[in-house]
């Protein structure tokens, strides 16, 4: 772990971090989501059959549909902001006095595939292993 009263760890000036961070956050947050809209339904359903004529499913799915336009545009924010994110980090560590230099290049390259081919698969990967890597050459996050 890095010391955090350590000059080198307090020149690395940058918050484009977060947007790698959002990656894990996203994924998980959609897992979550994902569950609690499948027992919102089953209990819609349920009030449905028990005599509520339709109208607790109904807006059960309604409720549904806009929290999944909203994660889905959050997506495609995040689908831009990673790849930004990951290379402007990437090359303010690499002008840092720390003890990781990262290829922002190689990075960018790497997160926009990950983003484009496997729709954050392996973005969870290779934003939890960059953030690993960061902690372990600035202690933050």
């Amino acid at each position: 772990m890095v010391d955090e009263t350590d000059p080198k760890a307090s020149d690395v000036d940058s918050k484009w971090w977060y947007c790698v961070a959002a990656v894990p956050i996203y994924v998980v947050a959609g897992l979550v989501a994902g569950v609690f809209a499948t027992v919102l339904f089953v209990a819609g359903v349920a009030v449905d059959v028990s005599g509520g004529m339709g109208i607790a499913s109904g807006a059960v799915i309604v409720a549904i549909l806009l929290g999944t336009v909203v994660y889905g545009l959050a997506g495609i924010a995040l689908s831009v902001l990673f790849p930004i994110g990951i290379y402007l980090d990437a090359k303010t560590l690499a002008s840092a006095d720390v003890s990781w230099d990262p290829d922002p290049v190689l990075y960018l390259l790497v997160a926009v595939a990950s983003v484009l081919l496997t729709v954050f698969t392996l973005s969870v990967v290779l934003a939890l292993y960059y953030l690993y890597r960061r902690n372990k050459a600035v202690g933050i996050p």
